[in-house]
């Protein structure tokens, strides 16, 4: 196989045997057809599934087809290189940078020309509908139904970036990630899907919010500081304040407190300041940054510099001196 690949942490198959691909394929993504075409085949493939989300990469050495049946799966192509197309109801086309986002309310069918390389996102449909909601404050039955046709490319430009760059991110540090940070990696990767791409709730997302009492930054605030250590929970948040999730930001922006991830942010780093400064004998700065939610540790060490006026590694080396 060729060396270009990613998420080669999360590895699923890597073969030359067409049948045992096929049952890999069948069982860890759902497939229910799989073709090698000529005498000439290699696959390799990677799989990450995390909790709404799955990023996969796939390569394949010569050509080959995949189908996949009705399915609760939203699927995003990105082409890495070589020549690839799609089949779906009412949709197909060759897979060039990125595919259209493809619902799993219709067969998809797949072909691959020999040396094909690309990035899949998967997201559960169920998930993302209920996020978008969770947003909007909206307890309709109306269904999340995406707009046929591709998207802006200078926006899917970004979007491309950002897939990318997950996968990068996931490769090196995703197995020695918190529930937290993969959740809000997930989580943000999840609104930029839904603001990239035409749906029936765009014009209400891209709306304006309905305002509120300035009780509700106390109340959300309270919660986040509870509950630090969690993933941020913005549905039973806002259930527990009353007011959509859009009017929860609209609130944090308008009285100069950022967002609600950034208040989290916060109180990570005032828990991380607790842990380096009353360090154990397994304390280091990696695994505060991860145990506290930060996935990107030079990140981490610039935020902390700020917020505490030196860097962690500092920190850590006073209280070891002290003790």
């Amino acid at each position: 196989m060729g060396a270009v690949s990613y998420l080669d942490r999360y590895p699923l198959l890597k073969s030359r045997d067409s049948e045992f691909a096929r049952d890999r394929l069948f069982a860890e993504y759902g497939a229910d057809r799989f073709d090698k075409h000529g005498r000439e085949f290699g696959i390799q493939a990677n799989f990450a599934r995390l909790q709404s989300i799955g990023l996969a990469f796939c390569g394949y050495e010569g050509a080959a087809s995949l189908s996949f049946p009705e399915s609760q799966v939203l699927r995003q192509l990105f082409s890495i290189q070589g020549a690839a197309s799609f089949s779906t109801k009412g949709s197909s086309g060759p897979i060039g940078a990125f595919s259209p986002i493809i619902s799993g309310d219709a067969r998809l069918d797949l072909e691959f020309a020999p040396g094909y390389r690309q990035l899949v996102l998967r997201i559960d449909a169920g998930a993302l509908e209920r996020l978008l909601k969770t947003i909007l404050g909206d307890d309709s039955d109306m269904e999340l139904r995406f707009a046929p046709g591709e998207s802006d490319p200078a926006v899917m430009t970004y979007v491309r970036q950002d897939v990318f760059r997950f996968a990068e991110e996931l490769d090196r540090f995703g197995q020695d990630y918190s529930p937290i940070a993969i959740g809000e990696l997930e989580r943000a990767l999840m609104v930029r899907i839904l603001l990239a791409h035409r749906h029936n709730f765009t014009d209400r997302l891209q709306g304006p919010a309905p305002g509120a009492n300035r009780s509700v930054i106390d109340i959300v605030e309270s919660y986040i500081e509870a509950h630090w250590d969690e993933p941020i929970d913005l549905e039973k948040i806002a259930a527990i304040a009353n007011v959509s999730v859009r009017t929860i930001y609209r609130e944090f922006s308008e009285a100069g407190r950022g967002s609600p991830g950034q208040c989290a942010r916060r109180f990570r780093l005032q828990r991380a300041t607790e842990l380096l400064r009353h360090p154990d004998e397994q304390t280091s700065v990696v695994a505060v940054a991860f145990k506290c939610g930060f996935q990107n540790l030079g990140r981490f060490a610039s935020e902390y510099r700020r917020a505490v006026g030196e860097l962690p590694s500092e920190t850590l080396k006073n209280a070891r001196r002290r003790q």
